[in-house]
């Protein structure tokens, strides 16, 4: 995982004190940055993802229609 406050990656399998323990708050589902301490959401994550694909698709549809 890349930290996307610090750029820092890490492994977030290997971290000892992951989400909730690290926070405080209780089912935040948050990864943070071992480097700095960023709450990194994994969901945001994959719908970030899943936004930058959509808009490739859709420049690439109109590069093909010009």
């Amino acid at each position: 995982m890349k930290c996307r406050m610090c750029g820092f990656e890490f492994d977030e399998t290997k971290l000892e004190n992951r989400g909730c323990s690290s926070c405080g708050k209780h089912g935040c589902n948050s990864i943070h940055c071992p480097n700095c301490g960023f709450a990194n959401s994994p969901e945001l994550d994959e719908e970030f993802e899943f936004i930058v694909k959509l808009k490739n698709k859709i420049k690439n549809r109109k590069k093909a229609s010009s």
